[in-house]
């Protein structure tokens, strides 16, 4: 039986297409959804629990990609994989956030789902 957790940031449903890079391996995919802390991609590239990956995120309205330098991988299951962010910089915190505000603002549906567990 699986255990249960409390995310301790709220995740944001939205669809965007992300790269991810690491010596010898670039992948292409789609961000499932987005938080602070982290985010639940479908990739086309394998991964493995414990990779630092580099993210670029393309927002839709954007010119530039958000980056983030370094992203681990937390799960895999078969395509899809979750990754935590290193948010220890502050300007990278301060972007996703104001990421996941404009996404909110200019998409209704997309608002952020409460903590939940699971």
């Amino acid at each position: 039986m699986a255990g249960f957790f409390i995310r301790k940031n709220h995740r944001l449903k939205k669809l965007l297409p992300v790269r991810y890079i690491r010596e010898g391996i670039v992948g292409e995919g789609i961000i499932q959804d987005l938080s602070l802390s982290g985010s639940y991609i479908t990739g086309n590239a394998p991964v493995s629990v414990g990779m630092a990956l580099a993210l670029e995120i393309f927002v839709p309205g954007d010119p530039v990609p958000l980056l983030v330098d370094r992203a681990t991988v937390k799960w895999v299951k078969g395509s899809d994989f979750g990754v935590d962010f290193d948010t220890s910089q502050p300007k990278l915190a301060d972007r996703i956030t104001q990421v996941i505000s404009t996404l909110v603002k200019t998409d209704p549906s997309s608002s952020p789902m409460d903590k939940r567990s699971g």
